[in-house]
């Protein structure tokens, strides 16, 4: 089995994000977030070794592929020690707006496609265990628009309505690029 020119600018893109939550990590500097995506490694590969017990090397690697589940358990961990929900919306005070918005805006995007899901038909989980590099860039544009969000606010909250809004959005939209985009990248691997 070869890979194509198409399949390694895949993989290529997954590599670049995966290296972007590394530095995001490490810029920040946060002890509780560096802890937390540590800690996530390890449930997200004994996940994987419960799921599949007879693959003894795919727990180590396939968190690398899911890098955005990776990241979300992060924020599940991350986010009881660091956030306080307020009328507004979720107030961020100790982390960096980076940091803050990156971990917020995975745990937002995996929480939608699992809670989407089932009204769905399952297609936003489909995209989400299928096309790694298609939720690698949804991710991606969902970290924009909530970094935004957090460095326009002065008080270093995102609204409630920023996070739901998120929280639907994201999953619709993989689903509906999902289903246009699996074609195309089937002929490019």
């Amino acid at each position: 089995m070869t890979a194509t020119l198409g399949g390694w600018l895949l993989i290529l893109l997954l590599l670049a994000y995966l290296l972007h939550i590394l530095w995001r990590q490490i810029a920040a500097r946060s002890p509780v977030a560096i802890a937390s995506f540590i800690a996530a490694y390890f449930v997200l590969a004994a996940f994987f070794r419960l799921s599949e017990p007879y693959t003894p090397l795919r727990p180590v690697w396939l968190p690398f592929v899911y890098s955005y589940s990776w990241l979300a358990i992060a924020a599940a961990l991350w986010l009881p020690a660091s956030a306080c929900p307020t009328r507004r919306g979720l107030l961020l005070p100790a982390e960096s707006p980076r940091i803050a918005a990156l971990l917020v805006s995975q745990l937002c995007f995996t929480l939608g496609s699992l809670l989407t899901a089932p009204a769905l038909e399952w297609r936003p989980m489909a995209a989400y265990v299928m096309l790694p590099p298609l939720m690698a860039v949804l991710s991606y544009l969902l970290y924009r628009v909530f970094l935004f969000s957090l460095q326009r606010s002065k008080d270093g909250i995102l609204s409630w309505r920023l996070l739901l809004i998120g929280t639907i959005a994201a999953p619709i939209a993989s689903m509906w690029l999902g289903g246009w985009i699996a074609p195309i990248l089937l002929g490019w691997t």
